[in-house]
């Protein structure tokens, strides 16, 4: 064999065991001056331990709020998901990463590329400028729709009255208010995006909510395991949630798109009825325009539906369920707070949102809840656009950028993909739970009581700590909307029904753990006043 024949099967070899070592060292290395936290291994990283401890500890939240006090760091490093993670705990520190655009990415993970329909668009999960110059058009048209102001109440109180009118139907009998309170959620926010109302009991909305029970249980913040193991997904569909991710977006994305088509088909050019009237006359002019570089086209108007449906169909209901929860947990709070209503408002018309500021108990009584039960206890999550520095802790946006410099004259080999995939982006998640139970600034945090929330004054006290809705450029979108419907609905059934739980029903705010947390069923039986 000659020379030549030898480089030719020993050059492939050492590239290959080069790209190993390069690998494995990119695995288990800790970048210079990351923050602290557990060692970690290679491919899993940190997820077996931390689900290990979160089992232990009760919640991820808690498992995050452990580490801090373990390494005495309210900024900790971890390998998760697949990525380089960092966990923020403090109030200052989290405003930091709420505010600072070096910290306005989304996560690229596999998790992120199936929660995008594999588009990469829409507004929730894209950055940079698409996601300015979306989440501007969306919110422009909204507001010109009237989605944060008067025609939004208005739609809010038709919901309430038509949800009080079921709960008279099935008053005396336990009832289960998330089957009624997704559907007016969707109601109003569908109304907006496509001119659509669902129907009661429509099938289609319980599907997606029992898809969406399954999906939410199955991931976390990081991605769950199938963002730390993305192999999984062909020896355990089922338990990783791959089945039930991919098959609700196969069924909301149907639903976006007869949305679309049926638009299409009836559009008038120049008029806009709803948000997706305003992207096809958007699409229309970049046509006519014919601009390559377009980013109003077809697929981001579905991303951007499918955005709006996965945000109506949990936090806001599950926000209320926890509300309703703690009225049966505290009947001595519910008593006070319709006593509060029917002073202040009668009981001739439902509360509105012009109300709150004579409705200051009820308003704390709400807010106390958000605070205990608080459905997003890990908020994010956000990728870095760039190094940066963090209470002293480098944060690189690769961990491996150095050594891929030196690397490459590889780059353009076979084994350049082996080398690309270790080098991890790093993700930055804020664990809100730790500030809604910091002993020092709430004095007693597990305990429920809504006057914490109101000055000496008697006026509604705002607290800078408290940031159910986030906090900068990717504030939540809907926080109006938020606001007012958990509002009147929370003010609208308390003014007319007194709660009383079922037989049986557990009253401990038990939740279910996941990307977010939402209450374990539970039956009310709702009483005339």
């Amino acid at each position: 064999m000659g020379r030549d024949d030898m480089l030719s099967l020993v050059l492939p070899l050492l590239l290959a065991a080069v790209a190993l070592a390069v690998w494995l060292w990119g695995q288990l290395r800790r970048p210079p001056g990351f923050p602290p936290g557990p060692t970690w291994l290679p491919l899993v990283g940190n997820y077996q331990d931390m689900c290990r401890l979160s089992k232990k500890l009760g919640s991820q939240h808690e498992a995050f709020t452990y580490l801090a006090q373990k390494y005495g760091s309210p900024v900790i490093g971890l390998h998760l998901g697949g990525e380089l993670t960092v966990i923020v705990s403090t109030r200052s520190l989290i405003r930091e990463v709420l505010t600072r655009p070096e910290f306005e990415g989304r996560p690229q993970n596999f998790f992120a590329r199936l929660r995008s329909l594999g588009l990469g668009k829409g507004v929730t999960m894209v950055a940079g400028k698409l996601w300015q110059e979306q989440r501007a058009f969306v919110m422009r048209h909204l507001r010109s729709l009237g989605f944060s102001g008067a025609a939004m109440q208005a739609l809010v109180g038709e919901e309430v009255r038509a949800l009080l009118e079921e709960l008279s139907d099935s008053r005396e009998r336990p009832t289960q208010l998330k089957q009624l309170l997704v559907p007016s959620v969707l109601n109003v926010i569908f109304h907006f995006c496509a001119g659509y109302r669902f129907p009661r009991g429509d099938q289609l909305v319980q599907t997606l909510m029992d898809l969406q029970d399954v999906r939410s249980r199955a991931f976390d913040m990081t991605g769950g395991k199938l963002s730390a193991m993305p192999w999984l997904r062909f020896i355990q569909p089922e338990a990783t949630g791959y089945n039930a991710i991919t098959k609700f977006n196969k069924i909301t994305s149907a639903f976006c798109m007869k949305l679309i088509e049926d638009h299409k088909a009836t559009y008038v050019p120049g008029k806009k009825r709803d948000l997706i009237d305003a992207y096809l006359c958007e699409i229309a002019k970049a046509e006519e325009a014919q601009n390559n570089n377009r980013t109003f086209m077809e697929d981001q108007l579905l991303s951007v539906l499918y955005d709006m449906t996965v945000a109506g169909l949990e936090e806001t209901s599950s926000a209320l369920q926890f509300a309703f929860l703690m009225m049966l947990r505290h009947p001595d709070v519910q008593g006070r707070v319709h006593n509060e209503i029917k002073e202040a408002v009668g009981t001739d018309r439902f509360p509105t949102l012009e109300d709150k500021d004579r409705l200051v108990y009820t308003m704390a009584a709400l807010m106390e809840s958000m605070r205990m039960c608080y459905v997003l206890p890990i908020r994010g999550f956000r990728r870095l656009l760039e190094d940066t520095t963090l209470h002293g802790y480098r944060l690189p946006v690769y961990s491996m950028s150095a050594i891929w410099t030196l690397l490459s004259p590889l780059r353009n080999d076979w084994s350049s993909d082996v080398m690309r995939r270790s080098i991890l982006n790093t993700t930055v998640l804020v664990n809100n739970w730790s500030l809604q139970m910091d002993k020092e600034h709430w004095g007693d945090p597990e305990v429920y009581r809504p006057e914490r929330f109101i000055s000496e004054t008697g006026l509604l006290r705002e607290d800078d700590i408290f940031l159910p809705f986030g906090l900068g450029r990717r504030r939540c979108l809907g926080e109006q909307f938020s606001k007012s419907f958990l509002f009147q609905i929370f003010a609208g059934v308390l003014q007319k029904f007194q709660l009383v739980p079922a037989d049986g029903t557990d009253l401990k705010p038990t939740a279910f753990e996941g990307f977010n947390l939402a209450p374990k069923t539970y039956d009310i039986i709702f009483k005339s006043r």
